[in-house]
């Protein structure tokens, strides 16, 4: 085995790694941003919007990423709508994190208690304005956590964008047992990388679970 390999190209390594890192944000933030107004809608509109917005997620967690990516970058180019490798990666990784982030948001705040969402409106707040200024801060204890660990899964399933011809870290590595016919040295560093990015979070979730636990027993409280 010649490790000297990994020292050769660690250069395209960590390329590959930043646009991991790049994709994996890009597709958190706008997995948020879809999570919350899917969760505000599922909460705010009537019942037949409410099961229409429930199948969707649920059509979306039921089916594999793999086939959603390819969905998004073939089916848009077969309508004239071409989409480059990064930016059909983040579509695609955005819809299906929505789709999980929807039901963290909606678990979450429907932990919190009734009473502050009968207060809010009785004293003629809009039901939008009481949900994200009242009872989603409230929720942040359960959710934040619960965010945090969907990253991490979501910093792994960015190797799937590999499938699209993206250069992130699994396509670079794969690139570059290619080219130098040592997949395994290359495996190893592409595994402890992985690690290196995942481990640290993993870490994080119980000290901000622990946190955001006492914050809320402290509020209590009072």
């Amino acid at each position: 085995m010649d490790w000297v390999i990994i020292r050769d190209n660690a250069a395209l390594l960590l390329g590959g790694t930043v646009t991991t890192i790049e994709l994996a944000l890009a597709a958190f933030l706008g997995g948020t941003a879809i999570g919350l107004a899917t969760a505000f809608a599922r909460l705010i509109a009537g019942r037949d919007a409410e099961l229409g917005l429930k199948a969707a997620v649920d059509v979306v967690r039921g089916s594999p990423l793999l086939v959603q990516l390819l969905l998004v970058y073939l089916g848009l180019s077969a309508i004239g709508l071409p989409l480059d490798p990064f930016p059909a990666a983040v579509v695609g990784l955005s819809i299906n994190a929505g789709a999980y982030l929807s039901e963290i948001f909606r678990g979450g705040m429907a932990a919190v208690p009734r009473g502050q969402t009968e207060a809010g409106l009785a004293i003629g707040l809009p039901r939008l304005y009481v949900l994200g200024s009242i009872v989603l801060p409230q929720a942040l204890p359960v959710v934040v956590p619960a965010m945090i660990g969907l990253f991490i899964g979501l910093l792994k399933d960015t190797s799937l964008a590999y499938v699209l011809g993206l250069l992130e870290l699994t396509r670079m590595g794969k690139n570059v047992m290619d080219r130098t016919l040592q997949p395994f040295e290359i495996l190893i560093a592409v595994a402890v990388i992985y690690f290196v990015l995942c481990f640290p979070l993993s870490q994080l979730v119980r000290v901000v679970d622990a946190r955001m636990r006492r914050s809320g027993l402290a509020q209590a409280r009072l």
